[in-house]
């Protein structure tokens, strides 16, 4: 198609509306079934959410913290979770839920992504962003399940939305949202206190020597940035100066005892030349060659961008490099070179981050998406001006990669792979196994063997209030909630079944991972399997 066609308006809105059309469905379809079941990190978040609503705690006891304590050892990020909390008291709790705040949120990056390309482009490059977004690896798999810390890069690209904004029309109530959005961000994931000083300070320092804003208006978005962030920033001083857990009326500042994220930054490694080494390495394989990381972020040979989209990425940046030389020498600091300078910074500023944040992954880089998709766009969109045999070979090529990609994603068997990561079947198990009175001995032998992790999903899983599994129902509460039995005498997790076995014999009924399952006589128990579990019920209990 000849890009001078798109300047007709039936033709242009057309196409606007089959990708927006296609790029949500392909986001919808089988949502909240596939993945399945659920990964540890969504049952942790799903947990506290419920919590913060019943009890206005997290799972542990602490007032509306800043900072999940989540297992105790890692910590979990808290602004998902409290959107979640928000979807709860609505609609209610389930897994479709649970993942409704990430399905959104994602739609609306991509409409702040295509938003950006339109002001600081054209509205054809607008709709080649759509086009290349709507059929996105990254964004897709992203935008289907409820991962906490990839609510990050959509708070960032809707902040960055409204600063362009605000550039172009001079709108300081559009520069104080945008800082809303960067405030916000904070509480989203912990890479956060690396990219946004990298960030946000060459761009305060740009909108000043632009004079795009002035002073006292750069000096009251900054303060609306710190108005939202300041608890989350106080977690540096007091983790680090071990100061004790601070309580700010309703909010608590939590000391993290246990800790192992601090681990997690280059300046606290024990060998930092060869951790810098090694995170260039990462950073490598991730952002440029798009090697494997895990199943629930990217498919083999897929990648996250396509990986035939290096040679447009690396002609988006040299394009916008030129659009931003020539548009200071020849017209000055306009509101267009502005923006393509903050687009700049935050390309860089994103690959930075990938220095400082040890043995990155997709998940600690999925701030870099985002603009790697805005300038990937721009590339393909300037190489299809120039020749008429790259505007026939660029879409047949990523129509069949995307169409590869669907197939493997949703038909292949890459979809079972990615569901034993999800645990799929145990929340049929733990439903059969709940239902059958009596003791319930339960395997930690999940996808991640960890008493924490299983111990976490069968809350969730089984959607067990507050009050249950901390024990503070009383023998009437107990009657009249129908659990009958208290929490720690019903629930018992393993992670030897022999020994389980010996202990509790055939007095419990006992969900383990459907490798275990001929482990039990047939002539005592009754075992039935769910995909990648079994529960083996006494005949005893069976025949009650």
């Amino acid at each position: 198609m000849s890009i001078k066609l798109l300047q007709n308006k039936w033709i242009f809105f057309s196409l606007l509306v089959i990708f927006s059309v296609g790029g949500i469905l392909v986001r919808i379809h089988d949502f909240g079934k596939y993945p399945a079941d659920i990964n540890c990190d969504e049952s942790m978040t799903a947990v506290e959410a419920m919590a913060l609503v019943e009890n206005g705690t997290d799972h542990l006891g602490n007032s509306y913290p800043v900072y999940f304590d989540a297992w105790q050892r890692a910590q979990q990020n808290a602004l998902y979770g409290y959107i979640l909390a928000g979807f709860i008291k609505i609609f209610g709790i389930s897994t479709i839920v649970v993942r409704l705040p990430m399905l959104f949120f994602s739609l609306l990056g991509i409409a702040a992504l295509t938003w950006i390309a339109y002001m600081l482009f054209s509205k054809e490059i607008a709709l080649f962003c759509l086009i290349f977004i709507a059929i996105n690896p990254w964004h897709i798999m992203l935008s289907r399940w409820g991962l906490e810390s990839n609510i990050f890069p959509h708070f960032l690209i809707l902040g960055l939305a409204f600063l362009c904004f605000s550039i172009k029309k001079g709108h300081t109530i559009s520069l104080i949202a945008a800082m809303f959005f960067y405030g916000f961000s904070m509480y989203g994931y912990g890479v956060a206190f690396s990219f946004l000083p990298l960030f946000l300070l060459p761009v305060f320092i740009v909108l000043w020597h632009a004079k795009t804003f002035r002073f006292p208006t750069l000096l009251l978005a900054l303060l609306c940035f710190f108005a939202v962030s300041w608890p989350m920033l106080l977690i540096i001083p007091v983790n680090y100066f071990k100061i004790p857990t601070i309580a700010i009326g309703p909010i608590t500042i939590p000391l993290f005892d246990r800790t192992t994220r601090m681990s997690d930054i280059l300046f606290f490694s024990e060998n930092f030349s060869a951790q810098f080494l090694g995170n260039i390495q990462y950073l490598w394989n991730m952002v440029v060659l798009q090697k494997m990381d895990v199943w629930w972020n990217q498919l083999p040979t897929v990648g996250t961008y396509y990986k035939i989209s290096l040679p447009f990425l690396l002609t988006g940046l040299g394009r916008i490099v030129l659009f931003i030389k020539k548009e200071i020498k020849q017209r000055g600091w306009t509101p267009a070179a502005v923006c393509t300078m903050i687009l700049l910074i935050n390309f860089i500023a994103s690959l930075i981050t990938g220095l400082v944040i040890n043995d990155v992954n997709v998940t600690r880089m999925n701030h870099i998406y985002y603009p790697i998709i805005l300038v990937t766009a721009y590339g393909i969109y300037w190489v299809c001006t120039k020749t008429k045999l790259m505007r026939a070979v660029i879409p047949i090529c990523y129509g069949v990669y995307f169409v590869f990609f669907c197939y493997r994603y949703f038909y292949s068997e890459d979809r079972t792979f990615i569901e034993y990561t999800f645990d799929k079947g145990l929340e049929k198990s733990l439903q059969q196994a709940f239902e059958i009175p009596g003791k319930i001995c339960i395997s930690t032998y999940q996808y991640r063997n960890d008493f924490p992790i299983t111990e976490i999903n069968t809350i969730y899983l089984l959607k067990l209030p507050y009050r249950y599994y901390t024990g503070q129902m009383d023998e009437k509460d107990l009657l009249s909630s129908g659990y009958m039995e208290p929490y720690r005498d019903r629930f018992h997790y393993f992670d030897n079944l022999e020994a389980a076995y010996a202990e509790n014999g055939e007095n419990c009924t006992y969900l383990v991972n459907v490798r275990e399952r001929d482990f039990f006589d047939q002539a005592a128990f009754r075992v039935s399997s769910h995909d990648f579990f079994s529960v083996a019920i006494p005949q005893s209990l069976n025949e009650e």
